[in-house]
């Protein structure tokens, strides 16, 4: 579930977890939600719905910007794949994989891109499944992929992030045939290096790929500084960003969306300073909540931008 639900809501039907509710803004009432609503969504919720995580992304999207001009904001920490493969096939009988390992900064998420496989054989029906193990095989199931194969290599797409410290990523090789892999080696200085597993330092803090029962997975990842959890582990400093801004985003919808009636549409000069006050209410809000931010819980992902020292010289 998503860090934002219910933290602003329509009404008190549903309570808000911050207390604020979208009815309360100027203008707005849920009659207008439901007058809003697209022909192809079932009710004002599903407009709601489609409305609030456009809020949240363009909060998201905007936030990113304030904090790049006070810190710098270090987006990618490292990015690899972790396997090579060998010539022949996996055949272990318990689950195999691969591990990854890092001690995340506060506010870095890793993110699984892609998991590539050469198989010995087509799998249609049913599909390859691969899944993904917060520690290892014991640990709490993170997410489940499932992908139709064919023989020779594939490209398996997860496209998901964790916020664990470690993850393994899984098959069954009882029931795949795939070639089995090694440790890929990078020209950076690792800790300690053999064929099974590699510790390597990435800007401070240590990361570690292993195979695990002859591995047989080659996962492409990243290691990211994540503005959205920065959000969401301090939301409650951005109530009244997010809150201005659900109000933006349906005065940008009244403005330019397909349903025009006699209780949507306003003058030009209305909606100008409609949009122009929401807009100011919502950036004033940020700013005021990215001024008072001290990132020290973070020196990885946000470092302070400082001025050491000024002096002027004349030629």
């Amino acid at each position: 579930m998503p860090c934002y639900s219910d933290y602003i809501t329509i009404d008190s039907t549903t309570p808000s977890r911050s207390g604020l509710y979208i009815v309360n803004l100027p203008g707005v009432e849920i009659s207008q939600l439901e007058l809003l609503t697209k022909e192809d969504q079932a009710d004002y919720e599903e407009f709601w719905a489609m409305i609030y995580k456009r809020a949240w992304d363009n909060l998201i999207s905007d936030l990113s910007h304030s904090l790049q001009e006070k810190f710098f904001v270090d987006s990618k920490l490292v990015s690899r794949e972790t396997s090579e493969f060998e010539s022949g096939a996996n055949v272990s009988t318990d689950l195999a994989g691969v591990t990854i390992e890092f001690n995340l900064p506060r506010y870095a998420r890793l993110h699984i891109i892609s998991v590539d496989v050469i198989s010995e054989a087509n799998y249609s029906s049913p599909e390859v499944t691969i899944d993904v193990y917060q520690d290892d095989e014991n640990g709490d199931l993170l997410s489940t992929t499932s992908q139709e194969v064919t023989t020779g290599r594939n490209t398996i797409f997860i496209d998901q992030d964790y916020e664990v410290n470690k993850v393994f990523v899984a098959y069954d090789p009882s029931l795949y045939s795939f070639r089995s892999t090694e440790n890929k080696r990078y020209t950076t200085p690792y800790i300690s290096w053999d064929c099974d597993s590699c510790r390597f330092d990435c800007g401070g803090y240590e990361g570690t790929v292993e195979q695990i029962n002859s591995g047989g997975l080659n996962v492409k990842y990243n290691v990211y500084c994540s503005v959205e959890k920065f959000a969401c582990e301090n939301i409650n400093l951005f109530k009244q960003a997010f809150y201005y801004r659900l109000g933006l985003e349906l005065i940008i919808e009244r403005r330019f969306g397909n349903k025009l009636n006699r209780y949507m549409t306003m003058t030009l000069e209305r909606a100008e300073e409609l949009t122009n006050w929401y807009n100011t209410q919502f950036l004033e809000n940020l700013n005021r909540a990215v001024r008072s931010q001290n990132m020290s819980e973070d020196p990885y992902c946000f470092k302070c931008k400082e001025l050491v020292s000024a002096r002027s010289q004349t030629p």
